[in-house]
C-alpha cells in the first residue's frame, strides 16, 4: 500500500478506534489454523470451565505451525500501520485467542487494557493495538463482537459503562475469515450471544509501544529458542518481552 494509504488506515483508528482490513490472508492459510485449532480447543473444553463468560473460552496459542505464520505476526501491511500509530519501537506481548460457542451470552462491556494516565481529562494518543483474526466468518447468528466506536477509545475515565453504552450507539462488525480486525484496546465492546452452529474463533495479538506493558493477561508468548534465533533483528526487538522455549523444555528471558 502506499504511504497515503497506511495514512488513512491509521487514521481511522485514531479516529474511530478500529479498522478493517478485507482479505489480508490467504483463506488456504486460515483453514490450516481452523483445523489445528478445533481439537485443541476442544481438549481445553473437556479440561477445563469456561473463562471468559458461559459457553466462551480465552486459549493461548503454542508459537509453533501452522498458527506461527509470518502473514499473522508479520504481516507487513498490519506493520506499517502499527509503524504510523506507533513509532518503531514496537513490542509483541500476547497471542491468544476468543471463542463463544453456542449459547454463549452478553460479555460485561469493558476495555482490555489499563489506563496509563487515568486521571486525565482525556485518553492518550494510541499505546496498543489488537490485531484480530477471525477463523470463520462472523454472523449475526454465531456471537460477533460488539463495539462502540467513534471515541470511546478517548475516554479517560470511564465510570458506569454499562449505562452509558446502553445510550450510545454501537456496531457489529462481520468480519470474514482472511480479514483483519485492528482496535484500540480501550474501545468499549463486548462479546455477544451465539446461537450458531459451531464455535466462532477469533485470534489475537496484542502489540504496544515499548515502554507500555499490556498486564490483563500473565502469560508470556512462548517463543521455541531456534525460532526466535531465525528471526531478523526487527523481529527480535518486537518480542524481547516474551520467553524463549529450549529444547530442554526450561523457559529463558530473551533479555537474560
Amino acid at each position: 500500500m502506499s504511504e497515503k494509504s497506511i495514512e488513512e488506515l491509521a487514521d481511522e483508528i485514531r479516529m474511530n478506534g478500529f479498522v478493517i482490513l478485507e482479505n489480508m490472508i490467504p483463506l488456504d492459510a486460515v483453514g490450516s489454523w481452523l483445523e489445528c485449532f478445533d481439537p485443541m480447543l476442544e481438549r481445553k473444553r473437556a479440561l477445563e470451565p469456561t473463562n471468559r463468560g458461559a459457553n466462551r473460552y480465552q486459549m493461548d496459542l503454542p508459537f509453533d505451525l501452522p498458527f506461527a505464520d509470518p502473514i499473522l505476526y508479520a504481516n507487513p501491511t498490519v506493520l506499517a500501520i502499527l509503524d504510523n500509530l506507533l513509532g518503531k519501537d514496537i513490542i509483541c506481548s500476547y497471542f491468544a485467542s476468543d471463542t463463544p460457542f453456542p449459547g454463549s451470552d452478553y460479555q460485561p462491556v469493558h476495555l482490555d487494557c489499563r489506563l496509563p494516565f487515568p486521571e486525565a481529562p482525556f485518553g492518550a494518543p494510541v499505546y496498543s493495538v489488537v490485531v484480530n483474526t477471525p477463523l470463520v466468518d462472523f454472523t449475526a447468528e454465531n456471537g460477533p463482537l460488539e463495539i462502540w466506536p467513534g471515541g470511546t477509545h478517548m475516554i479517560a475515565q470511564p465510570k458506569n459503562i454499562e449505562a452509558m453504552a446502553a445510550a450510545m450507539p454501537s456496531i457489529k462488525p462481520l468480519i470474514k475469515a482472511g480479514d483483519i480486525l485492528m482496535r484500540d484496546p480501550r474501545v468499549w465492546h463486548r462479546g455477544t450471544p451465539s446461537n450458531g452452529t459451531r464455535s466462532r474463533p477469533n485470534l489475537a495479538l496484542v502489540y504496544s509501544r515499548g515502554w507500555f506493558r499490556f498486564e490483563n493477561h500473565p502469560t508470556r508468548i512462548k517463543i521455541p529458542r531456534a525460532t526466535f534465533e531465525s528471526f531478523e533483528p526487527r523481529l527480535k526487538a518486537m518480542f524481547r518481552y516474551c520467553a524463549i522455549l529450549n529444547p530442554d523444555g526450561t523457559i529463558s528471558d530473551v533479555l537474560a
